[in-house]
């Protein structure tokens, strides 16, 4: 349990002495994995809180100035809160002897002038005698990681990856967002919401590869924008989702987890 907060390690020792097996998981998701061969161990967190890079910082705005760095900054920290929030999730899913968290839960909260980061999800482990070499996560939930599994794939990693640029507005910009332009393209901004969402998306292809997978499911794209100084945007952008690997091949996914057998015979 290195590296984990005391209430945490607190919270590990709890759970093993009770016995008792918390789980978020829906009735539908608890009922999914276990067709595939997975059982809850309990509930698992991870959690930090960290003083983050003001998005609203201003500067004096020279046309010189790399504008790209000042967005930068913001990234790396939600970068960072996220990736240390994930860690400790799995870091309590390995000390429960889990194979993997799913129905993964990511959330920031503003605390003053820091940020939460959280990480929630339900640790579960196969009953095999085969362990995996890592602990998994995904943000799936226990019926997809079902069919998932049914189809030949198993999840690999939950990714959350970000990009962050900004661009100088000219006289031609400021004119194009005037009242007098009606209804027309912002030239600048649409290159700069072109950029930014084609670089999440190469991040997010490249961290799927990074880590020997076969493919990405992406769960959520998002998109916000700033003005960090005068005559300044900046917009980041990110995508989360599960790095998946094959490991048979086999049919397509099943549209459902369980199969209702109706219990009434036919004209009754």
């Amino acid at each position: 349990m290195h590296g984990l907060p005391p209430a945490a390690v607190e919270r590990l020792n709890r759970a093993k002495r009770s016995g008792v097996r918390t789980s978020l998981l829906s009735a539908p998701s608890a009922a999914g994995i276990k067709t595939v061969g997975l059982e809850p161990v309990g509930e698992v967190m991870g959690c930090t809180v960290q003083s983050m890079v003001a998005r609203y910082q201003t500067y004096a705005a020279t046309y010189n100035y790399n504008a790209s760095s000042i967005a930068q900054p913001y990234l790396d920290g939600l970068s960072m809160g996220y990736r240390t929030a994930v860690d400790r999730m799995r870091e309590e899913a390995k000390a429960l002897g889990a194979d993997g968290v799913v129905d993964v839960r990511l959330t920031t909260t503003e605390l003053g002038q820091g940020e939460e980061f959280l990480a929630m999800g339900t640790a579960v482990r196969a009953r095999s005698t085969v362990r995996p070499k890592s602990v998994f996560t995904t943000e799936l939930s226990g019926s997809d990681v079902a069919k998932l599994m049914l189809a030949g794939w198993a999840p690999v990693q939950l990714v959350w990856v970000g990009a962050a640029y900004a661009i100088f507005t000219g006289a031609n910009t400021q004119y194009q967002m005037s009242l007098y332009a009606g209804n027309t393209e912002v030239d600048s901004y649409t290159t700069l919401i072109n950029r930014v969402r084609a670089a999440a998306r190469r991040r997010f292809h490249d961290t799927v590869t990074s880590v020997r997978a076969d493919g990405g499911i992406v769960a959520h794209m998002g998109l916000s924008t700033w003005e960090p100084g005068e005559r300044l945007v900046a917009a980041l952008a990110y995508v989360r989702g599960t790095a998946v690997a094959q490991f048979h091949p086999t049919g397509p996914a099943p549209v459902s987890t369980l199969t209702v057998m109706p219990l009434r015979r036919q004209g009754e």
